[in-house]
């Protein structure tokens, strides 16, 4: 079984939880990206817990059956003070100790934890991707659709982009920039086209689902 989540926040309640909480998000599931594959057998989600002022409790492991946990001694005034660039240097160093923290009590392999480092390092701590992973072509073949994400500290910000069949960007306009609340929905975009000038865009993350009409205009 794959790992379906990591998840970098603060202890309960702490006082920095409703910031850091949210900006964590980023480059967490940059990591687990890169991890998609990971053998953790029937483990579906790993925390790591920070906090300033965890007294005996610091690096205090849970172990559920689908669920492994660590708390972990986290410097919040030094991260505020600094640039985002180097704030995800921090979140990026704290997500990979606890991980490795976790695989060496769950005797898991620490080989692609270290190339989940060194990619997000190659990424330049950017989490930007292809939703669905891929461009879909027109009923003409003439034109290809696709959905960019870019998640950051503070907000995602979602593009459609439209290529010709030779692979030549034609459009790039801004579908959403919103904050970061429901940051996962983009898991779930869906995307088609209609006919050959309209692709209809919908968001099925919630009970509350969101659809857009795009048309082209070429």
């Amino acid at each position: 079984m794959s790992l379906s989540q990591i998840d970098l926040r603060t202890r309960y309640q702490h006082k920095h939880a409703p910031i850091f909480n949210t900006q964590s998000w980023c480059i967490s599931e940059l990591y687990w990206s890169f991890l998609k594959n990971y053998d953790v057998g029937k483990v579906k989600k790993c925390f790591i817990q920070v906090s300033d002022d965890w007294g005996d409790e610091v690096n205090k492991y849970t172990n559920w059956n689908d669920c492994k946990g660590i708390n972990m001694s986290f410097a919040f005034e030094e991260y505020f003070d600094k640039s985002d660039y180097h704030k995800k240097e921090m979140l990026l160093e704290i997500v990979h100790r606890g991980m490795m923290a976790i695989a060496g009590k769950e005797g898991w392999d620490s080989d692609p934890l270290l190339d989940a480092f060194n990619s997000c390092r190659a990424a330049n701590l950017d989490y930007s991707f292809l939703v669905q992973g891929k461009f879909k072509n027109s009923p003409s073949r003439k034109y290809k659709f696709g959905l960019w994400c870019e998640w950051g500290l503070n907000e995602l910000k979602v593009f459609w982009i439209l290529k010709d069949r030779n692979e030549e960007e034609i459009k790039r306009v801004l579908l959403i920039n919103e904050s970061l609340a429901k940051g996962e929905s983009v898991y779930y975009f869906t995307y088609k086209w209609m006919d050959n000038e309209t692709v209809v865009v919908t968001d099925d993350y919630s009970n509350v689902n969101r659809l857009w009409k795009i048309d082209i205009n070429i």
